[in-house]
């Protein structure tokens, strides 16, 4: 831990020999309506890049001028944007308008595909819908490929859904949000990521540690938050169309409309299949299950004088069939001797976010609210599991200054509400709820304090009260410094909170002979997430490099314990006796190495430790490393782009097995590549994944004997599936034709 501290300490002495003073643009920013109200934290940066600043207590600025760009953005919270040309070396007088509707302004600029926020206390990257078109991200689980911070992998070998991994931890100890309304929880994180389209995202937005309290007391190793297309911005209708040569074929299909001068609105439309029988290892089983996948989304926008409105409803439906390649999903699994699987969802979700500006600067009134319905119906063999979900979920905020507009706050109070009931079965045996039902008001308040454009610091506190754990707190704490010009400092610490359950969150031992011991599935789990950051730009040559390195460390108080030690023939549940903690250290660097060729590069070292069978070790399928090498190149006006990415994965330990304690799995490499061909409306793009042809061999145990006392699905590590190429097209309209 010293020597981690030390090393950071050194790479922010070296960074800061590399800046350089150059000349700068000074300024103030005041309030439009009242022109003597000095505006404070107005997000200020030059247009396509990641250099900015935030202005003072008197609303002045200072910020270094950018050979990149000639464009100057002001961004404020409750005012509209507004951006210069900076054609003089004057100084600058702003003033924002608030709420007032402004004529339409476009500005295009080259940005950079994936960009570390410079005003945000949290460490937050965003990942633009120029990163997500690297490669076909058919949704949300497979559009972390050229990431170096999110793992991706395969749950088990049959059920073909994915899982995520961030700071060396599941997923589920991310918190999912949808524009900053919570979107997947409960029994959905083990399934939830393949229920957000790709086509339909915008962005994403990547936050490490805990997240500010006014989202709730979940997250624990971050937050990622998805911005979809919205029905504000300039496309006008979009489809696409993909299909790979294993069978997956996939449209989606999207169109905005002006409905009055108030009202804007979009409907989004998502069809996908796999329809090819596939056993490519000959091991008796559909290599990936034939699905069915239809969602459907309609949002409405409404922007008033004074008021703001966003409301969206979705619903999805799904099925999924796989097993042995005989199995006749037409009848019972108790009518034949072949092992099946089957797995049927039902998902509504409806959302309303609401927002009120008063006149008084950076003050308005917001209320957000969710709803969501999930039923899954799901058998695996003779194992089976039904949910029915329903998550509530209303948030009160009220947003103000103390004295002066430094001195930012935030109030409120939230309503959450969870019926979770889980009927579960082993071997045919009849059905038992293991699910839960639980309520939790709670009260919260921030505190966000920016004396000037070089420090920033947020605090926040959370009071809830569970139905099932009774009262519990939550703090968190985040600070910003600006070390010297380009490079910025962040720490973190706080507090998450959440609510396990032992069998939705782990369906992959479902698909195994394993028996199901549950000795403590009530115990709410609680850790303390600690981390430090580095980002800054060093000039290389005549460009920036953007370099960031973060540590971060997880600490559990409570936690549910998967154990896979103790036994081949069961899988034990139990809360956390001893320690249990994550530590993760990371280096990424993007680099435009000449015009328009874009490099990124990240390495992360992880180390996991959990007392599993009263024994401090290291947790089952984790990997002690992950690399990341990342390139593309773009033609003059992006008439050709072409991508390319190798991956690196350490190994990872696996359960013991008999006679076998120290098992590990291999190192591997993944390349990935792919080329697209712009028009103007039209973009026509090919690629491979899995390049490197590299799979996990006898990846489900004892497939001839599924019903056995040895069958096991669920011991992935590696690659499923070998090479793949697939082809797709993509149309676009704005709003402008």
């Amino acid at each position: 831990m010293i020597k981690i501290k030390l090393y950071i300490v050194l790479l922010a002495i070296l960074l800061s020999s590399f800046t350089y003073a150059g000349s700068s643009l000074k300024g103030w920013v005041y309030d439009e309506e009242n022109r003597s109200v000095p505006l404070v934290g107005v997000n200020i940066f030059w247009l396509g890049t990641t250099d900015g600043t935030i202005s003072n207590a008197d609303g002045s600025f200072e910020i270094s001028k950018n050979n990149a760009s000639s464009v100057l953005v002001f961004s404020y919270v409750g005012y509209n944007n507004d951006s210069v040309l900076i054609d003089t070396e004057s100084e600058l007088l702003v003033y924002l308008n608030q709420g007032a509707r402004l004529d339409e302004v476009m500005v295009t600029q080259r940005t950079s595909s994936t960009a570390i926020s410079k005003i945000n206390p949290i460490l937050t990257q965003k990942i633009s819908s120029k990163e997500l078109a690297k490669f076909a991200c058919c949704n949300l689980s497979e559009s972390f490929e050229t990431n170096a911070s999110v793992d991706v992998s395969y749950a088990d070998a049959v059920s073909g859904i994915k899982q995520i991994k961030m700071l060396g931890l599941s997923g589920r100890y991310s918190q999912l949000m949808l524009e900053n309304i919570p979107y997947i929880r409960g029994s959905e994180t083990a399934f939830g990521l393949d229920y957000i389209p790709g086509t339909w995202m915008e962005s994403i937005q990547v936050s490490k540690g805990t997240a500010a309290v006014k989202n709730g007391f979940e997250s624990i190793t971050g937050q990622i938050n998805v911005s979809f297309q919205n029905p504000d911005n300039n496309e006008k209708a979009h489809f696409y169309f993909y299909g790979n040569e294993d069978g997956k074929l996939e449209s989606n299909g999207g169109i905005s409309f002006r409905v009055n001068d108030n009202w804007n609105s979009n409907i989004l439309v998502h069809l996908a299949s796999n329809v090819r029988k596939l056993d490519m290892n000959h091991d008796g089983f559909l290599d990936k299950p034939l699905t069915n996948t239809a969602t459907f989304m309609s949002r409405w926008n409404y922007t008033g004088e004074k008021t703001e409105a966003k409301l969206g409803i979705s619903y999805l439906n799904e099925k999924r069939n796989g097993g042995q390649y005989n199995y006749d999903h037409g009848n019972n699994q108790s009518l034949q001797p072949f092992y099946g699987i089957g797995i049927d969802v039902n998902r509504l979700n409806a959302f309303s976010k609401v927002g009120f500006l008063f006149n008084r600067p950076n003050t308005s009134l917001g209320w957000i609210s969710s709803v969501n319905l999930f039923k899954r119906e799901s058998f695996y063999g003779f194992n089976r599991l039904n949910v029915h979900q329903l998550n509530t979920y209303s948030n009160l905020m009220y947003q103000s200054f103390l004295f002066h507009t430094q001195h930012n706050y935030t109030v409120g109070i939230s309503l959450q509400y969870d019926i979770n009931d889980e009927w579960f079965a082993q071997n045919d045996n009849s059905l038992s709820n293991v699910g839960f039902v639980e309520w939790v008001p709670g009260i919260f308040v921030e505190y966000n304090y920016i004396p000037t454009d070089r420090f920033s610091l947020l605090l926040g506190l959370r009071n809830d009260y569970s139905s099932l754990h009774g009262n519990f707190v939550t703090p968190r704490a985040h600070a910003k410094y600006n070390i010297a010009n380009g490079i910025t400092m962040r720490v973190s610490a706080g507090k998450g909170y959440r609510t396990p359950s032992a069998i939705s969150e782990n369906t992959q031992y479902l698909a195994t002979s394993k028996q199901f011991i549950i000795s403590d599935n009530g115990t709410q789990e609680e850790a303390w997430n600690y981390g430090v950051s580095i980002n800054g730009e060093i000039p290389i040559g005549k460009r920036d490099a953007s370099i960031t390195v973060e540590y971060f460390r997880t600490d559990f108080i409570n936690q549910l314990i998967v154990d896979l030690d103790r036994s081949t023939q069961y899988v034990y549940f139990y809360n956390l006796e001893g320690k249990s903690y994550a530590n993760s250290l990371q280096v990424e660097m993007l680099y435009e190495l000449f015009n328009r060729f874009e490099l990124t590069g990240g390495m992360r070292w992880n180390r996991v430790m959990s007392t599993i069978n009263s024994e401090l070790q290291e947790v089952p399928f984790q990997s002690n490393y992950k690399g990341m090498l990342s390139g593309q190149y773009r033609t003059n006006f992006d008439k050709w782009v072409f991508d390319a990415t190798i991956q690196f994965h350490g190994s990872q330990r696996l359960p013991y097995a008999n006679n076998q304690p120290n098992r590990r799995s291999d190192e591997y490499i993944n390349i990935i590549a792919q080329v697209t061909k712009n028009y103007r409306y039209w973009s026509f793009y090919a690629g491979a994944e899995n390049l490197t042809n590299f799979t996990q061999q006898n990846a489900i145990i004892n497939p001839d004997s599924p019903f056995g006392s040895s069958f096991d699905a669920s011991q992935i590590w590696g690659p499923l599936y070998g090479r793949m190429l697939y082809v797709g097209i993509k149309y676009k309209l704005d709003k402008r034709f």
